[in-house]
């Protein structure tokens, strides 16, 4: 019975223990950004800008496709061929645009769908 409990012990402590930031290579260096700091991630062709709170943006060369393999599904979303949002960051919706940190950001018809699924069940 010990070993089960320290074994359930064990599995939800690791599970809890999600990794809260990552590292990115911008500017020749690999920068730690903290999950809850990214506002939104801008797609420019083979490059991404990630806005941040209090700091100025990030420039990595990068695909939106690995950026969104690296953020966590329950916290980000991809809601236009050029940008991935923070859900926590969504300030308004309206028509085919929501606000981000004062930001307005469209959302592409083919994204509409499965955002409009996580935004009615958030």
């Amino acid at each position: 019975m010990n070993k089960a409990h320290d074994f359930y012990k064990f599995y939800h402590h690791h599970e809890s223990a999600v990794q809260q930031y990552l590292f990115i290579r911008a500017d020749y260096n690999l920068v730690k950004i903290m999950l809850e700091e990214i506002l939104y991630v801008e797609g420019l062709d083979d490059y991404l800008k990630i806005h941040l709170i209090d700091r100025k943006p990030l420039v990595a060369r990068m695909t939106m496709k690995a950026m969104l393999e690296k953020l966590p599904v329950k916290d980000f979303i991809r809601v236009h061929r050029s940008f991935i949002i923070s859900k926590k960051r969504i300030e308004r919706l309206r028509n085919k645009s929501l606000l981000v940190a004062g930001h307005e950001i469209p959302v592409g018809s083919s994204y509409e769908e499965d955002f409009n699924k996580v935004f009615k069940q958030g």
